[in-house]
């Protein structure tokens, strides 16, 4: 029987142990990020090669990070992934509105101090929300 990962069992050893590669994956690839940018922010180090290491082995990793996720994807039943892709555009959507809002606020002189990380904290907490909505919604 072909069972799928995430599928009428979302509680299943294969389905766990999937979740927490993905988990994984995301804490391995923020904490470089949080390295490269904080080692250059507080100058941990003052060689350019150092920074511009921290800088590709970060974006491997989130190329590693995006494949993995894209098989995640492709293991889930079609509930599953509907609920996925339905978050991801509500998340991307969110982004993108909400990059331009921000970017006429920052014109405008309502923003002084310039944070991409607002965007990623907003199509991060939009993209949850948008996942927990569908897996209510969908029951």
């Amino acid at each position: 029987m072909n069972r799928s990962i995430i599928g009428s069992d979302a509680c299943s050893p294969e389905s766990a142990k999937s979740s927490a590669q993905l988990l994984v994956w995301v804490f391995i690839w923020t904490a470089t990020m949080v390295l490269a940018d904080k080692g250059m922010a507080y100058q941990w180090w003052t060689e350019k090669w150092i920074t511009v290491a921290a800088i590709v082995v970060n974006t491997a990793l989130g190329v590693g990070m995006i494949t993995f996720f894209v098989s995640y994807l492709r293991k889930m039943d079609e509930l599953q992934r509907k609920i996925q892709l339905e978050a991801l555009a509500f998340a991307m959507g969110c982004g993108l509105v909400g990059s331009f809002t921000y970017s006429l606020l920052v014109t405008a002189g309502f923003i002084v101090e310039t944070e991409i990380g607002d965007i990623i904290l907003l199509m991060t907490v939009t993209y949850m929300a948008a996942i927990i909505v569908g897996r209510v919604r969908y029951r």
